[in-house]
């Protein structure tokens, strides 16, 4: 029982997310329930990230802007070339198309809230660094997306729904750039607000986790009580696209960081910028995609639930996958210090 309970305080978000398909696949009239509350989305939306933005450390943050270069190729990456990757996706003969449609919205999107920070600070990385490629692409990413998301998917959801840049701009700024500034601002400049946060991170991260299954969990159900089609081969192609997504970003990252040559002549601060910029530069934030996909329900009906489920996958995929590398980089550094 020890064992078990510190896995899921360690994997406390794939595994809620896991929960949630499988509780909206076998019990779908609970979430269909759930799912008809007023205003929902919405309130998970905001409340995601007034949690994100009170956890936000800006002083951290800016001590990384010594690293330009590394900055802005990390920007760049995140918010501009990696997104490209869902031109590929939607050419996948997956079906339903929602499945492709699903997984190009994830790769539209800015970089993780908290897992690349994370890996970082556990294999030695420029912390910094990764917090500002953070913070700065998930602000950033609320003007480029409203663009990048019509130029990139428009052709894809055609038969559907048209993605209008400044109507979905003024969403975005209204469900994901306003929340996280009201938490930072209560951070900044309330007494006592960040002691607060940082005694209780892990509650908080808890919270944000259960909030952001309410959503998936809800779709799920509508999407099995109306008896959509879905295969489970189609499924399993669905999440092996997610996992080759995540590879071409880190082959694409690794290989732009060896060929740029970031982080200066010292071996060590280049090794650590090179890690966060890898960590940092590979995965895609789940909470901004799935408030994306839910803002598309209306359009996409039924089916919004099914293209949640390989956004979701692709989020579990990249947590094992730099998982595995993380620990592939400690063992290196391990042998390289023995030696």
């Amino acid at each position: 029982m020890p064992a078990a309970a510190a896995f899921v305080q360690a994997q406390f978000l794939p595994v809620v997310l896991v929960t949630a398909i499988c509780v909206g696949c076998s019990f779908p009239q609970a979430g269909v329930a759930v799912s008809q509350l007023p205003n929902l989305t919405a309130f998970v939306t905001t409340a995601m990230f007034v949690i994100s933005g009170l956890q936000l450390r800006q002083g951290e943050a800016l001590q990384a802007l010594k690293a330009r270069g590394a900055v802005a190729f990390g920007i760049i990456s995140i918010l501009l070339i990696t997104p490209l990757i869902s031109l590929a996706v939607l050419r996948l003969p997956l079906h339903p198309p929602e499945l492709a449609i699903g997984l190009a919205v994830f790769c539209c999107m800015p970089t993780a809230l908290s897992s690349g920070v994370t890996l970082t600070q556990q294999i030695g990385g420029n912390v910094a660094l990764a917090l500002l490629l953070t913070v700065s692409t998930n602000m950033l990413g609320v003007f480029t997306m409203p663009f990048t998301l019509p130029a990139l998917l428009g052709p894809a959801l055609a038969g559907s729904v048209r993605l209008e840049p400044l109507p979905l701009l003024v969403k975005l700024v209204k469900t994901i750039l306003v929340p996280s500034l009201v938490g930072a601002s209560i951070r900044a400049f309330v007494p006592g607000a960040a002691a607060f946060v940082d005694a209780r991170k892990k509650y908080l991260t808890y919270s944000n986790a259960l909030l952001l299954a309410l959503v998936p969990w809800t779709q799920i159900s509508k999407a099995v009580a109306q008896r959509v089609p879905l295969e489970a081969g189609s499924l399993l192609v669905a999440a092996a696209a997610g996992v080759g997504v995540h590879l071409a970003f880190l082959a694409l990252n690794i290989g732009a960081c060896r060929l740029l040559r970031l982080g200066g002549p010292d071996p060590a601060a280049a090794l650590a910028v090179r890690r966060a910029v890898i960590l940092v530069g590979s995965v895609k934030t789940l909470p901004v995609a799935v408030s994306v996909l839910a803002s598309l329900g209306p359009a996409l009906g039924p089916m919004a639930g099914v293209a949640v489920v390989p956004a979701m996958s692709a989020h579990l995929s990249q947590i094992i996958i730099d998982s595995m590398l993380v620990a592939r980089w400690q063992a290196q550094d391990r042998a390289a210090k023995a030696a």
